[in-house]
């Protein structure tokens, strides 16, 4: 834990389970409050509770869980402020009952997870790994990489087309892939404006030659990809997870993809991160994983941390925040 130097006067504020390094981002957007920044993972309830029990505000990232016993000893605080855009790692009831402002930071990163997407899907779909094991091994030419089937007019299902999803969908119709694609929250003029059909999952599982998911993780979209949503996939499916580890069930994929009912699964999250090092889907020839990098660039990282701040500051200056959830 670190602890910045202190004005007298300024409130604590908590960055807790980031990776971010020196806070210098967050120390000039709360400069006007002359804040005290203190600086550790809470890892654990004991840890996050001497790292937040006097915080009046807390900017959080993707490893504490704020869970309803921990919320209830924060007598100070006022705003819990995600550092990025998935907030199931908060009790939101709980927040609420104490009175805590619950902000994320929803619209950034969006090229870069819908680049990370579309870049797995052509690794795929050209063959890439492949094509650079023949080499490697001596050969030459497209013998060994047949068939291929071209990207222009393959189906691409895109399930939640929210920023990320919606952005990958404009990607890819630039690839002239055919669209389809499943929100229940979307109006129908969001899917006319992507040029995507609004299909029922049935039909993104049963249709779709690629499949990106894109949707947050809820009680209801949780394993929302099980053994029987792998059972409808075509056999030459592939599906990318970009967007919460657990909508998958990990079990289920792995047994599919070892007995190749679907080509291959394209991974930048998992249910637990990092994964153990005998994880069944690590090892598989057909499944790539990366190591919850779609978020990141260098100025995705600044932005998010600027408008995360930003919104703690506006919050205890007794302002309305910019990015409220719920």
């Amino acid at each position: 834990m670190v602890l910045s130097p202190p004005a007298k006067d300024g409130p604590l504020i908590a960055v807790a389970g980031t990776r971010f390094g020196p806070p210098t981002i967050e120390e000039e957007i709360l400069s006007p409050l002359g804040p005290r920044l203190r600086l550790g993972m809470g890892a654990d309830s004991d840890s996050l509770l001497e790292l937040c029990a006097e915080a009046e505000g807390v900017i959080i990232g993707a490893i504490p869980k704020f869970t309803a016993e921990v919320i209830a000893q924060l007598k100070h605080c006022k705003i819990f402020a995600r550092g990025g855009v998935g907030v199931d790692n908060i009790d939101l009831d709980a927040a609420r009952e104490r009175g805590i402002q619950v902000t994320s930071v929803p619209d950034y990163c969006v090229d870069e997870v819908s680049d990370h997407a579309m870049a797995l899907i052509l690794y795929y779909a050209r063959k890439i790994e492949g094509g650079i094991a023949e080499v490697k091994t001596g050969g030459w030419g497209i013998a060994a990489l047949r068939p291929i089937a071209p990207l222009r007019g393959a189906t691409l299902g895109v399930v939640g087309i929210g920023r990320i999803g919606a952005a990958l969908a404009g990607k890819a119709r630039a690839f002239g892939m055919r669209l389809i694609a499943h929100d229940p929250f979307a109006a129908d003029s969001a899917f006319e404006k992507l040029g995507a059909e609004n299909a029922a999952l049935s039909r993104i599982w049963e249709e779709s030659d690629y499949i990106s998911l894109h949707a947050p993780l809820t009680p209801e979209t949780r394993g929302m990809v099980n053994a029987e949503a792998l059972e409808r996939m075509k056999t030459d499916a592939v599906l990318i997870n970009v967007a919460r580890g657990e909508l998958v069930n990990e079990k289920a994929l792995a047994a599919a993809l070892k007995r190749n009912a679907i080509r291959g699964a394209g991974l930048d999250v998992l249910e637990q991160e990092p994964p153990r090092p005998n994880h069944p889907l690590l090892a598989l020839p057909n499944c790539r994983v990366t190591p919850h990098s779609a978020w990141y660039s260098t100025a995705a990282l600044e932005d998010m941390r600027r408008k995360a701040a930003a919104d703690v500051l506006r919050v205890l200056q007794g302002e309305e925040p910019r990015y409220p959830v719920g």
